[in-house]
């Protein structure tokens, strides 16, 4: 039996990002839920996984801050897991500090706060400055926890800065100084994985991308994971 996914989908959500995941779950019970969804709270009661897409953190801050938030943190509280991948995994820290320093820096506490820990980013060492196209995108080698490594899709991801909770490192950027690349922590009954990396995304979803197909075969060229994404995000 399929798990039953809840995958937000409103301002700020990146369509590629938001297709991939709908692949990736592909053999589970997927439903899309707008932020009034969310606010009005019925749909997460029938959700195992709350999955937050990439795209633009600032647009999920302006819909869910409040209510919406209050929610998905009672669904985590009362059992579920909320999956956040790049965009989500910063929404859900204690703080995000994004292209701090520059002119179109993103930095200040969120409300969330599934993890004392600060999520900041973009990462250099792995693609040029995220600007929303691919041409910002790279290939990021990652080290599993139990050592092994593999490949993911990286664009404009988070690594995370350690704060005073139990957070547990699931995997590591080895260019950046082994910095985390996938964290777990437990919040009342439930669980939260928060991800700087795109593991939805394959290489023949690249290959396809509908918007630069040609960078995105390029891209897939160096992509090679046979990692079991699931089973390692998801039944821990």
């Amino acid at each position: 039996m399929g798990k039953n996914i809840v995958i937000y989908q409103d301002e700020g959500v990146g369509e590629f990002g938001l297709r991939c995941l709908q692949d990736f779950f592909k053999d589970d019970h997927v439903s899309l839920a707008t932020a009034e969804a969310v606010i009005n709270g019925r749909i997460l009661g029938m959700a195992d996984i709350f999955a937050m897409p990439g795209g633009a953190d600032l647009p999920y801050c302006k819909k869910l801050n409040g209510a919406g938030n209050d929610n998905i943190r009672a669904f985590v509280e009362d059992g579920g897991t909320y999956l956040g991948i790049c965009a989500g995994a910063y929404y859900a820290c204690r703080a995000i500090e994004f292209h701090k320093g520059r002119d179109d820096e993103i930095c200040g506490g969120r409300e969330l706060s599934f993890t004392d820990a600060v999520a900041y980013g973009s990462l250099p060492q792995l693609a040029p400055h995220y600007d929303v196209t691919l041409k910002s995108a790279g290939i990021a080698t990652i080290r599993l926890a139990d050592g092994t490594q593999t490949h993911a899709f990286y664009h404009g991801g988070p690594t995370f800065r350690a704060g005073n909770d139990n957070a547990v490192v699931l995997a590591t950027y080895t260019a950046v100084e082994g910095k985390p690349a996938i964290l777990r922590n437990k919040i009342g009954s439930g669980t939260v994985i928060l991800s700087g990396v795109h593991f939805e995304v394959t290489a023949e979803n690249l290959k396809s991308h509908p918007d630069d197909p040609e960078t995105g075969h390029r891209l897939a060229l160096d992509f090679q994971s046979d990692a079991d994404w699931k089973k390692i995000l998801l039944e821990q």
